[in-house]
């Protein structure tokens, strides 16, 4: 069902499953509510609604003895839910099968994009598609027991439930949370009211996908880029305090290819841009099924002093910590977090 391929434990789990006529979402849904019994405390904010549709799905296997005792050890295993992301992904994958644009990121590759952002007192930092949340649990990890504000947003519901899961399990509770679920590219009275409030974004949106729609009062929009990737740039605009930085994954055509150098000049009116880190091909092919190749962008508002005197950097990296296809095996270094590191690069980046 994945891109993956899957490995033994996960076989196993889903055959047990299915005995039960437990597949799909509803075996996501009883692993979920496993982790709830198993930390109640931690998860007791998690709404009752959506509780109660993850009991549902345990109760068809809940006299299975050997079975729940299975989903006990797992959860035992993994009790901040690190894994949750590639079980969700194995029941669930078709939906991000290519096509869908939504890739999700690698746990690597996440770690080092947020280390792109420095470390201000009680930031709000938002991801408008957070999937399985991974950017946001990488945030708070480094504000650790410092204040901070967490926002998740995703069209699937499916998927806020999970960033929500994996949040109450992997971050501390003085770091508020907030999740939305709604289409950041129709206006919502819920989505507005971040508008101009939020330090720092980190996202991997859905890439090129083309809409058609004249509704929409974005700049690049209207010059024409009429894609996901241009309504996600404006929308990120909106979202941000002057001198706030959006860190994103962007497709490379968007940074490389002539026929987006107008886009580019649109963008640099509004935007400072700081840094752009070219990945190498295959970074989402074992959690997308896909050769697209992305770029970190980081791009931070204008309407701030610290727009003047600005500097940025353009950087490659072979690899990024990530296994790049099924045949190959996970790298021993991780050449990206090696130059997040690097001191002259901090420098430009503030941090």
């Amino acid at each position: 069902m994945s891109w993956k391929r899957p490995n033994q434990q996960q076989e196993r789990l889903a055959d047990a499953l299915r005995r039960h006529g437990v597949e799909g979402e509803h075996a996501f849904y009883s692993l979920a509510f496993q982790y709830h019994k198993n930390s109640f405390e931690a998860l007791q904010d998690i709404p009752e609604n959506v509780v109660a549709k993850w009991s549902s799905s345990y109760a068809r296997l809940a006299h299975d003895e050997r079975l729940v005792s299975t989903l006990a050890d797992l959860v035992g295993q993994d009790p901040k839910g690190n894994t949750l992301p590639d079980w969700y992904q194995f029941f669930v994958g078709r939906r991000f099968r290519e096509g869908s644009g939504k890739f999700f990121t690698p746990r690597p590759v996440a770690a080092s994009m947020a280390r792109l952002l420095p470390r201000i007192d009680k930031p709000i930092i938002m991801d408008p598609t957070c999937g399985g949340g991974t950017f946001l649990s990488q945030a708070s990890s480094l504000w650790n027991q410092e204040t901070c504000t967490l926002v998740g947003n995703d069209v699937e519901p499916a998927l806020v439930e999970l960033t929500t899961l994996i949040l109450a399990l992997s971050t501390p509770k003085k770091h508020r949370k907030h999740f939305l679920n709604v289409n950041i590219f129709d206006v919502s009275n819920d989505f507005a009211r971040w508008y101009g409030r939020v330090n720092y974004i980190l996202a991997n949106p859905p890439f090129s996908l083309q809409i058609e729609n004249e509704q929409f009062d974005s700049e690049l929009f209207l010059a024409g880029y009429r894609n996901s990737d241009a309504l996600f740039i404006d929308t990120a605009l909106r979202l941000l305090v002057a001198g706030g930085r959006l860190v994103c994954l962007l497709p490379h055509s968007l940074i490389a290819n002539r026929d987006f150098a107008s886009m580019r000049s649109i963008v640099e009116k509004r935007w400072d841009l700081l840094g752009v880190i070219s990945l190498p091909e295959g970074v989402f092919h074992l959690t997308a099924g896909t050769t697209t190749r992305a770029d970190i962008v980081i791009l931070r508002k204008k309407g701030s002093s610290s727009s003047n005197g600005r500097k940025m950097f353009f950087a490659s990296v072979p690899n990024a910590g990530v296994q790049l296809n099924g045949n190959s095996h996970r790298p021993d270094s991780n050449d990206l977090e090696t130059l997040v590191e690097e001191k002259d690069i901090q420098k430009v980046l503030g941090l």
